[in-house]
C-alpha cells in the first residue's frame, strides 16, 4: 500500500481551504458518506478550455466531454484510472479535501518530467551539489521540472524544461554555450522515479505523475554552466544536497535523497 498523501491535503497559497480528510478516511475503499469537499478549478484553467480558446491548455468544464479515445491514451503510472457516479477520475492515493481540477489543466493525471542534474562542487570535492531553482508559486528551491506538452516525449520535455527554467540567457556566446553543453548533459540520464506525486496541487479529481531523471555532469560542464532563472523560476542556482535535504520542496526530497545517497557512496567518479 502506498503511503497516505500528506502535501497533497496541505495548503497551497492559491487553493481556497480545504475539507478536513483524517488519514483513517483518505482511502476511496472507506465509506463516508458526509463528505463535502471544496469544489475549486482555478481561473486560469477555465480561461484556458481547449474547446473555447485556441491553443489553450485545459480539458473542459465538463469531464464528460472527454471521450473514452482520450482517456484510453491518458494512462496512469499508478494502473487503471477509477471514476465516480459523476465521470470524474479518483486520485489515486485517495480524498484531498477539493474536488474538480484546482490549477491542473487535465482530469485525471497531468504528466510531468524533472530533470535531478548534479555535479560535485568545483573547489570543495565534499559536496555534491544540484541545479535548483526557487518557484515562484510556493517560494522554495525545488527541481527545475514542467508538464509534458501533448505527444511530447518525455526525455524531450527533460531537457525544455531545464532550459526554459535554468537556461534564460540573454547573451549570444553563453546561449550558445548553454545549449551545447545541455546538448552533451542530456543525451543520457538515469531514470529515478516514475509515477504519484504528492502535490499541493491535487485534488480529488486531478493530480500530478512525473518521470524523474538523473544526469551528472562532468567536472568541465559542471563547472561552466552558466544558469539564469526563467519561466516559472525567481532563482537559480547550485544547491548543496545530501540524503536528507529540508531546504528543498517537500514533493522533491525523497528522489533528490535517492540521488545523493547513491552518488555519496560511490564518491567521484
Amino acid at each position: 500500500m502506498p503511503p497516505l498523501h500528506v502535501n497533497a491535503r496541505g495548503k497551497h497559497p492559491a487553493y481556497p481551504e480545504r475539507a478536513v480528510v483524517p488519514d483513517e478516511n483518505v482511502p476511496w475503499s472507506v465509506p463516508w458518506a458526509s463528505y463535502s469537499p471544496t469544489v475549486f478549478t482555478h481561473d486560469a484553467v477555465i480561461a484556458n478550455d481547449c474547446t473555447v480558446k485556441q491553443g489553450g491548455w485545459a480539458d473542459p468544464t465538463s469531464v464528460t466531454t472527454v471521450g473514452a479515445d482520450e482517456w484510453a491514451k491518458r494512462m496512469s503510472h499508478e494502473g487503471p484510472i477509477n471514476f465516480d457516479a459523476q465521470s470524474r477520475p479518483l486520485n489515486p492515493r485517495g480524498r484531498t479535501g477539493i474536488a474538480d481540477r484546482g490549477l491542473l489543466g487535465k482530469w485525471g493525471p497531468n504528466h510531468a518530467a524533472d530533470p535531478v542534474v548534479t555535479r560535485w562542487h568545483p573547489t570543495d570535492k565534499g559536496r555534491l551539489q544540484m541545479v535548483a531553482i526557487q518557484r515562484r508559486d510556493v517560494g522554495q528551491w525545488a527541481i527545475p521540472g514542467g508538464m509534458v506538452d501533448a505527444g511530447e516525449a518525455v526525455s524531450v520535455t527533460v531537457r525544455r524544461e531545464f532550459t526554459e527554467e535554468a537556461g534564460n540567457i540573454t547573451d549570444e556566446a553563453e546561449r550558445v554555450k548553454f545549449e551545447a553543453m545541455a546538448s552533451s548533459l542530456f543525451g543520457g540520464g538515469v531514470v529515478v522515479y516514475k509515477g504519484y506525486v504528492d502535490e499541493p496541487r491535487n485534488t480529488d479529481h486531478a493530480w500530478i505523475e512525473t518521470a524523474v531523471f538523473h544526469m551528472h555532469c562532468s567536472a568541465e560542464v559542471g563547472s561552466l554552466l552558466p544558469l539564469n532563472a526563467g519561466d516559472d523560476a525567481v532563482g537559480v542556482r547550485w544547491f548543496d544536497i545530501g540524503p536528507e535535504n529540508p531546504n528543498l520542496y517537500p514533493p522533491h526530497q525523497a528522489w533528490v535523497g535517492k540521488v545523493a545517497s547513491e552518488l555519496l557512496a560511490k564518491g567521484q567518479s
